[in-house]
């Protein structure tokens, strides 16, 4: 449990596999020491450490598992894949109050999306979905879960504040771009009255309103693929504000990758983008939003 004299940015990344993180690529020696991981933690998921604040290592605990997919070259075992949340935290410490941490909750599971799979059950007293592969939505066990663990942290001391939704999604849904957007514009709406309604002047620099959302574009591989860049083309009008472009030549999991996440070693990002050029372009367009909403 959180002492009571800690005081968190609270950091949610959600959506699907890239939110998750599947970068295959090794995890080096000195990886973890090269961020400032005493003052990071995330909300844990898995087993004993469920709603514990314990230390964000290489794989966050979120919706999906991934230690099982370890690079077989990795020296520590259960490693995982490498993810968002530890690069970008550490840039975002840079811009909180020395006196704070950051607090990530991890809400992603590879594969979803808004017009397929089932809403899922919602397990109210672990504040987690059902294992497995679901769908999103203001109906759905992923969103239920999301709310619910947000608020869990905002709750654990009046001076927590929240930092922003990094959002990652889209791709499952490549057949029905407007089926899609229908399903996130019903959800954020209700994320941003939920949260307006019950904590007011928790948002560090802002608002409840879509300047507290990021939406991050995807791996190059997917602007080819169905309806997938209409998805994102709707992010940008969503708020082009928030909205976080990723180079197409951004690395993927071709590059260093072992194929055990996914056959398509393209699908993901890899080869430690989120470190080199995801993470850095999110926590500028963080400081940005920031800076505009100063006073």
């Amino acid at each position: 449990m959180q002492n009571e004299n800690q005081k968190f940015m609270i950091l949610c990344v959600a959506g699907q596999s890239n939110a998750v993180g599947y970068d295959e690529s090794c995890v080096k020696p000195g990886y973890v020491k090269q961020f400032r991981g005493g003052r990071i933690r995330q909300l844990g998921l898995y087993g004993a450490d469920n709603l514990k604040l314990i230390p964000l290592g290489v794989c966050a605990q979120s919706y999906q598992d991934l230690r099982p997919y370890s690079n077989p070259d990795n020296r520590e075992p259960n490693q995982g894949t490498k993810g968002i949340h530890l690069p970008l935290c550490d840039l975002l410490l840079d811009d909180i109050p020395e006196d704070y941490q950051i607090l990530v909750i991890s809400c992603a599971y590879g594969g979803t999306g808004f017009t397929v799979g089932e809403p899922g059950a919602y397990l109210e007293k672990e504040l987690r979905p059902e294992p497995g592969i679901l769908r999103w939505g203001v109906d759905s066990a992923y969103y239920m879960a999301m709310k619910a663990r947000i608020e869990y942290a905002l709750n654990l001391n009046e001076a927590n504040k929240f930092l922003g939704v990094v959002w990652i999604q889209g791709e499952q849904d490549a057949g029905d771009a407007a089926g899609h957007m229908a399903g996130f514009e019903k959800m954020t709406k209700d994320f941003l009255m939920y949260f307006r309604e019950r904590f007011p002047g928790r948002v560090f620099k802002g608002d409840w309103d879509r300047d507290v959302w990021y939406n991050v574009e995807t791996v190059g591989h997917w602007y080819a693929q169905g309806e997938c860049a209409r998805i994102w083309e709707n992010y940008r009008s969503w708020n082009p504000q928030t909205y976080v472009e990723i180079p197409r030549d951004t690395d993927s999991n071709e590059v260093n990758g072992t194929g055990l996440t996914a056959s398509v070693r393209a699908c993901h990002f890899g080869n430690d983008a989120y470190l080199k050029v995801v993470a850095p372009r999110v926590a500028e367009k963080m400081r940005m939003m920031w800076r505009r909403n100063l006073g």
